[in-house]
């Protein structure tokens, strides 16, 4: 009987910390977003270098 009621906590304990990283993702920028954003950056400063 104990071990059924540490797995049911556990799954309640995974279960609400999967809806707490699911809010969190949701106001996270989409992934490509952040790549292009990564990327862009280094891309400018080379072009301003070059320019000066």
């Amino acid at each position: 009987m104990e071990l059924d009621d540490e797995l049911e906590n556990f799954i309640r304990e995974r279960k609400a910390r999967v809806v707490l990283d699911k809010a969190s993702l949701e106001q996270d920028p989409p992934y490509m977003e952040i790549k292009v954003n990564e990327h862009e950056k280094p891309f400018r400063r080379e072009n301003s270098s070059v320019t000066d």
